[in-house]
């Protein structure tokens, strides 16, 4: 080993591949190697017949970041003193107090923030049923994240009805399990807003709506979390879910490492990642209104407000009078038509400066706007920033 490799950094990375959050956890520490390496890397995916890494200091390992995903794992980061970040684990242990891991920095979600956004979208829709359709094991992070959703559903006046805990032959069997969901689902009041506690959770439910002639969004609108793009654009309809910052929030914590390993911090840090937006999909796609001119105008945008559409050509899908259509618009909404034109394409383009590396330029045309100037004005009133920035800093 040369002088100039044996000064880098020796460090272990700990990520399940098979979870979708940290896929994009390791994403987010590879950009700031890439930026501010290098690194040595051997890097634990959870892959059958993957070559382990119980020796660390005979590897020369100087920093372990990620999550101990087994208790063969968990035993080597308890008998090593060097530098380490621990992505919160399911059942939330490296959280507790009494626990050998807990005073290492770690990077936690905040999953009641997630619940918030969720009932916060689909009460924006207009819904006046919910229900919420937990983790199979019943996990603390999925717990409170349907306990959150219920709380802010309740506190606006509505209900919650939760999918209750299941026998442990249902937790190890879908098969077995689906009777179980189907009939809970049809015993739902219709229309319903549904949040599911993971993107594959979603699915399942989809899955079972199928199996029940529940119509997907018009009786159950279904809402996932992480945005497993793999997922959620192969089902039928396309899945909406909530994309989190947890590529961020690794970046960070690559970067506290680093301190750590250079020896210019001694500090815990608790890192928190929350919720950036909805990436939404046709699975949502329904706006439950009385008002039937307000209730196909919202249909009719919802579908076509990044094709350049404008207000005269919604007034003409209606087949009702400009005056009388922009008045039941504000009644049942509290905004203008083109307000919410604007609000659509305003979704699409946060989501296109998240998940794509298109031009601000290509941004600007495909999701409906005449100029880059007007949208980056629009977009500077509405979130308080440049869209240069909005993507840096998601």
């Amino acid at each position: 080993m040369s002088e100039s490799t044996q000064k880098n950094p020796q460090v272990a990375i700990l990520l399940p591949s098979s979870v979708k959050v940290c896929r994009d956890m390791r994403r987010g520490i590879l950009k700031y190697v890439r930026s501010n390496g290098p690194w040595g890397l051997h890097i634990l995916e959870g892959r059958e017949g993957e070559q382990k890494l119980i020796h660390m200091k005979e590897w020369g390992c100087t920093g372990i970041i990620g999550r101990p995903y087994t208790q063969e794992l968990v035993d080597v980061a308890m008998q090593t003193e060097m530098p380490m970040i621990l992505m919160e684990d399911p059942k939330g242990l490296f959280l507790q107090k009494s626990h050998p891991l807990a005073r290492h920095s770690i990077v936690q979600s905040d999953t009641a923030a997630i619940g918030r956004l969720a009932a916060t979208y689909f009460i924006d829709r207009k819904f006046q049923n919910f229900a919420y359709v937990g983790e199979v094991h019943d996990l603390g992070w999925s717990v409170k994240r349907g306990e959150a959703f219920a709380a802010s559903v309740e506190e606006a006046g509505f209900k919650c009805h939760m999918y209750g805990a299941l026998p442990v032959m249902e937790q190890e069997d879908a098969g077995v399990e689906r009777d179980h969901l189907c009939n809970w689902l049809q015993s739902l009041p219709k229309p319903v807003a549904l949040l599911a506690a993971m993107d594959n959770r979603a699915r399942q439910v989809m899955d079972a709506c199928a199996w029940s002639n529940i119509s997907i969004p018009h009786d159950l609108a279904v809402l996932g979390v992480d945005n497993d793009r793999d997922l959620c654009e192969n089902t039928t309809p396309a899945m909406s879910s909530i994309l989190l910052n947890a590529e961020r929030a690794s970046y960070n914590a690559a970067a506290h490492l680093d301190q750590l390993m250079k020896q210019t911090t001694s500090e815990r840090r608790i890192i928190t990642y929350g919720p950036s937006h909805v990436v939404s999909r046709r699975s949502t796609a329904a706006f439950h209104i009385d008002d039937p001119i307000v209730a196909k105008a919202m249909g009719f945008i919802s579908t076509n407000a990044c094709s350049a559409i404008n207000v005269p050509d919604v007034v003409r899908f209606v087949n009702a009078s400009r005056r009388l259509t922009e008045m039941r618009f504000r009644e049942a909404l509290g905004h203008t038509i083109l307000e919410e034109i604007r609000r659509v394409r305003l979704e699409e383009v946060c989501t296109r400066l998240i998940e794509s590396d298109q031009l601000i330029s290509e941004i600007t045309y495909a999701c409906g706007f005449d100029s880059e100037s007007h949208l980056g004005t629009l977009f500077r009133r509405k979130f308080g920033c440049t869209m240069r920035d909005y993507r840096k800093n998601h």
